[in-house]
């Protein structure tokens, strides 16, 4: 097999960011409300919710365009959706609620059936691993740790964003990955559930793709991965199939 090496995105790939996200900001947001909000004033969490994950995805972009920080990034998606609300906000309640997040997602990130069985499979074949996702540092090596992958994939592999300057689908980030592996791009396979970060990110650095789509989006055809699957049940038949 050509492939000497395979990295892999982290959130929706390797576990479900999304349900995750949902859960612990409903414990967040539930906790605020009791410290910060009289119970007549309240907004129900199905109310907020949209709002709130509707600024986190508009202002990601600034994120990863390095336009703001991570800091800043929270602050200005908490704060325009309690402004929305009609709820308290400011800055300091924004490092609350954060801080907070941060202290339980881990309880709430679980590795996707299979995984586990990926990874040791791969490791006996002796093909190095790594991991590339955007993201803050701090909290993207605590999911890595929750979900049990580090078993398998060393902190030195684990490449991300914040911490290497670089965001996916940049061609830099993955010539970081070939680096520390000692690869060449033509010897990598990535796997991740992003069209445009993950399979057009890799396939443009010259990477073969297997993209998992975990979440059934309706994908262009401008690209061409080598394999789609949905689980990651599947995509360890897949890899299971190639070694």
């Amino acid at each position: 097999m050509k492939w000497k090496g395979i990295a892999f995105d982290l959130d929706n790939t390797l576990f479900s960011h999304e349900k995750a996200f949902k859960q612990a900001i409903e414990e967040c947001y539930l906790t605020y409300l009791g410290k910060h909000v009289l119970k007549k004033e309240h907004v129900p969490y199905q109310q907020f919710f949209p709002v709130f994950k509707q600024n986190s995805d508009s202002f990601w972009g600034k994120f990863e365009k390095k336009e703001v920080s991570g800091d800043e990034y929270r602050r200005l998606r908490f704060n325009e959706s309690m402004k929305f609300l009609k709820l308290p906000y400011g800055d300091e309640l924004a490092d609350e609620f954060h801080a907070y997040y941060y202290n339980i997602i881990d309880e709430y990130s679980e590795p996707f059936t299979g995984l586990h069985e990926l990874l040791s499979y791969i490791d006996k074949k002796g093909i190095p691993m790594a991991i590339i996702t955007n993201g803050t540092t701090d909290t993207q090596y605590k999911k890595v740790e929750k979900i049990g992958a580090n078993k398998w994939i060393p902190s030195g592999n684990i490449i991300v964003s914040e911490e290497v300057g670089y965001s996916k689908p940049a061609r830099e980030i993955f010539r970081i990955a070939e680096k520390r592996l000692g690869l060449a791009a033509e010897e990598m396979l990535f796997i991740g559930d992003s069209w445009d970060h993950d399979v057009k990110g890799a396939i443009q650095a010259g990477w073969e793709v297997i993209y998992l789509n975990s979440r059934e989006e309706v994908s262009c055809k401008d690209v061409h991965p080598y394999a789609e699957v949905k689980t990651m049940e599947e995509c360890k038949r897949e890899i299971m199939n190639m070694f």
